[in-house]
């Protein structure tokens, strides 16, 4: 499984729903609007073959990207660990 860049070498912005075509997310909540985003996919590339690609919005704040995915990791690892702490009952 390989890694992909988040560069589309150049190419214009299109609209997410070209990019993400038939793939569906959960709805924001009522008064929400998206300003901003950052998608993580696993494609399949030209030979076949699955790959891990990403895209941004507008260019995103760095730190403030860094800071959203640090805090989902450590959102996902205390998940999988309480999974796995429920496991031994």
């Amino acid at each position: 499984m390989g890694s992909h860049s988040g560069s589309a070498n150049g190419e214009p912005r299109v609209p997410v729903t070209e990019v993400l075509r038939g793939l569906e997310v959960h709805p924001l909540e009522p008064g929400e609007t998206a300003i901003e985003a950052f998608v993580l996919m696993k494609i399949l590339d030209s030979q076949g073959d699955t790959a891990w690609s990403y895209r941004t919005t507008n260019r995103l704040n760095r730190e403030e990207l860094l800071g959203a995915l640090i805090v989902q990791v450590d959102v996902l690892r205390k998940e999988l660990r309480d999974e796995w702490d429920d496991d031994d009952d």
